[in-house]
């Protein structure tokens, strides 16, 4: 297997070495010397295959395990991380199959805390976004919905974040007794509905709001 280097863009002083043109991983120097490797060179197949179930896999699955100690995961952003950190996708699958068979990548429980934690001032629909980004499907994303409200309300649910959302923009505003110029109260609609909300709920919450005793 011809073997090459490519100094990329990753943040070490490692080297991202290639086995006939497919990325292997990111070694350090000493890595490199220890196993003789060459820019240019032959090396063979069970060499390449030690490197990766001594050094790469084995760091990789470190890697990720760190990652979820910090927060929820989804695959689609270990992939990502992984990528970026300089590991080939053989290396990137293997870590990920060894965390997901322990179960640490939960994409449904990830789901549920995101929209914990975004809905008192978020949309659905931008959640949803959010969520579909980090490569979450729509089925895992509605079954966490379901999960969370169960029988609740969900157009009371949205209608007390747009709330909170145009309280935080409104400020001192709050407390006129009068209503908005028009401009102004056309602006702050167009930043509620650009962050996803519903335009039956932007004016119902405006009107909660401004409402005076």
């Amino acid at each position: 297997m011809e073997i090459t280097f490519k100094n990329e863009n990753i943040k070490s002083k490692k080297t991202a070495v290639y086995a006939d043109g497919e990325l292997v991983g990111a070694l350090y120097p000493k890595e490199i010397n220890t196993y003789g490797l060459e820019d240019g060179a032959d090396t063979s197949e069970e060499t390449v295959a030690e490197i990766m179930h001594e050094i790469l896999i084995p760091r990789a699955k470190r890697y990720v395990m760190n990652l979820l100690v910090k927060a929820d995961k989804t695959e689609t952003e270990l992939n990502r991380k992984l990528k970026s950190a300089g590991y080939g996708e053989l290396v990137s699958q293997k870590a990920i199959e060894y965390v997901r068979s322990f179960h640490y990548i939960d994409e449904l429980r990830t789901a549920e805390s995101f929209i914990r934690t975004k809905i008192d001032f978020s949309s659905e629909k931008e959640i949803r976004y959010k969520l579909e980004e980090k490569g979450i499907s729509s089925e895992t994303i509605d079954l966490a919905y379901e999960q969370i409200f169960e029988d609740e309300d969900t157009e009371n649910t949205e209608l007390k974040a747009a709330e909170n959302f145009l309280k935080k923009k409104l400020g001192s505003h709050l407390s006129l007794e009068e209503e908005l110029p028009y401009e102004e109260k056309q602006k702050l609609f167009a930043s509620a509905f650009r962050k996803g909300f519903r335009q039956d709920s932007i004016k119902k919450a405006y009107n909660n709001l401004m409402r005076t005793d």
